[in-house]
C-alpha cells in the first residue's frame, strides 16, 4: 500500500465463464470471457502476511517455465518474471510459497477477479519496461477486488491512502474516487513506483518495500544500516513485520504463476487480449439506466467503473470502461438515452469506441 498509511485492503469475487479441460488446456479468446463482479464495495482484510512459519524442504525447485503458446495471460507474465531468480528462493520466500500452496483458494479466487484488468495492466507495464511481477502487486495489496476498501481507508486495486491518491492526481469527491478508477489507479502506482524505483537507486525490491511501508520508513532503515556496518539492500532492512513479509509473497506469487503445473496451482484462465475498451461520453450517465437499456448485468459496467461511487458519471473522467464485445451495444444505448431525454437527434450524443491500451490514450 503507497505510505501515509498501514496495512493493504483488501476484495470480491469475478468468476471466469470459461474452464480447464480435464487435460487443464484451453484456448480463450477476448470474445468468450465474462466475468461475475463484485455488488458492493467491501471492506475486508487479505490473508495476514505470514513470518516464522517452518517451510518444507521437499517442495519442488523451479524448473525452465513451460513454453508459452500465447492464449493466456498468465503465460506471458511468467515468461518475463526474473526478480525471483536474481535473488534465490531464501526462508521468507518459501514461507509465504508454503502459505500460498496451503491456502488455494486465496490464489484462485484472486486469479477470478484478476480476469477484466490483468491484461491493460500487463500492456501498461510493458511498455514502461517495468517488472512483470508487479502485475501480482493488486494480488498483494487487494486480492484484485477495484472496490476494496481497508479499515484504514486505503481503497482500490492499489490501495492508495487518501493523501497519496492526491499526490498522484487520484480525485476523491462525494461521487468520484480516482483510487478505485481502475485506468487512473493503475497510472499512478506505476507513476510512484518508478519514483521510488529511481529514489532507491533502480533497486524493484526497495520500491516496492517503499510503496507498502512508506519512502521514509525504507530509507531510515538503509541509514541506520550504513551507521552499524551492514548491507543497506532489502532482505537486511530492520522493517515492519508486513513489510518483511510483502516482498517476499510477491515473489512466491511470482514462483506459482511462473510453474503452476509445477506447484500444483490452478489459475483462471485469462486470455492474452484486451477485455475492455473506452467509450467516450459528452453527459454524464446512469450506469443503472444505461446497462438496464442495453440489457447487460449491471454489475458488469460497475466493476469496469467502481470509481463512480453513486452509479453516475460526475466528477470522473467523461469515458466509461466497457466490455469490448458490448461497445457498440452500449453506444448506442447511449445515443438512444440522450435522445429521449432531450427530444435531440442522436448526434448531439458524441459517442466513440476506442480499444483501451497502452498505445491509445484517453486520459493525460
Amino acid at each position: 500500500m503507497p505510505p501515509f498509511s498501514a496495512p493493504p485492503a483488501r476484495f470480491s469475487s469475478l468468476t471466469c465463464a470459461l474452464r480447464l479441460s480435464s487435460l487443464g488446456i484451453v484456448v480463450l479468446c477476448a470474445s468468450c470471457q465474462s466475468f461475475d463482479y463484485p455488488r458492493q464495495a467491501s471492506v475486508e482484510h487479505t490473508p495476514r502476511l505470514v513470518a516464522g512459519l517452518k517451510h518444507s524442504p521437499d517442495m519442488p525447485t523451479p524448473s525452465f517455465p513451460v513454453a508459452y503458446d500465447g492464449s493466456d495471460i498468465w503465460g506471458r507474465l511468467g515468461q518475463g518474471f526474473s526478480l525471483v531468480d536474481d535473488n534465490g528462493i531464501n526462508q521468507r520466500i518459501a514461507r509465504q510459497r508454503d502459505w500460498l500452496l496451503a491456502n488455494p483458494r486465496f490464489l484462485r479466487n484472486a486469479s477470478q477477479r484478476a480476469g477484466p484488468y490483468l491484461h491493460y495492466i500487463a500492456e501498461s507495464l510493458d511498455q514502461r519496461r517495468m517488472p512483470a511481477e508487479l502485475a501480482l502487486l493488486p494480488i498483494v495489496e487487494s486480492a484484485y477486488n477495484p472496490k476494496a476498501n481497508s479499515i484504514r481507508d486505503a481503497a482500490g486495486l492499489w490501495q492508495f491512502m487518501a493523501a497519496t491518491g492526491r499526490d498522484f492526481n487520484l480525485r476523491q469527491t462525494a461521487w468520484y474516487d480516482g483510487r478505485r478508477d481502475v485506468v487512473a489507479s493503475s497510472k499512478a502506482a506505476m507513476d510512484y513506483l518508478t519514483r521510488l524505483h529511481d529514489q532507491f537507486n533502480g533497486d524493484w525490491l526497495l520500491a516496492m518495500a517503499a510503496y507498502n511501508a512508506g519512502e521514509g520508513t525504507v530509507a531510515r532503515a538503509i541509514e541506520a544500516n550504513q551507521r552499524r556496518g551492514l548491507p543497506g539492500d532489502y532482505w537486511h532492512l530492520d522493517l515492519p513485520r508486513e513489510t518483511q513479509d510483502y516482498v517476499p509473497r510477491l515473489l512466491a506469487l511470482s514462483l506459482l504463476v511462473r510453474e503452476p503445473e509445477v506447484y500444483g496451482v490452478q489459475l483462471s484462465p485469462v486470455a492474452n487480449a484486451p477485455y475492455f475498451t473506452a467509450i467516450e461520453l459528452a453527459r454524464p450517465v446512469d450506469l443503472g439506466r444505461l446497462a438496464a437499456s442495453a440489457g447487460i448485468d449491471e454489475a458488469v459496467l460497475l466493476g469496469l467503473n467502481p470509481a463512480f461511487l453513486r452509479k453516475k458519471t460526475v466528477d470522473g473522467p467523461n469515458h466509461l470502461l466497457v466490455p469490448r464485445e458490448q461497445a457498440r451495444q452500449l453506444s448506442a444505448s447511449l445515443a438512444k438515452m440522450v435522445s429521449e431525454a432531450s427530444d435531440a437527434p442522436t448526434e448531439a450524443l458524441a459517442v466513440s469506441a476506442t480499444p483501451m491500451s497502452p498505445s491509445v490514450r484517453l486520459l493525460p
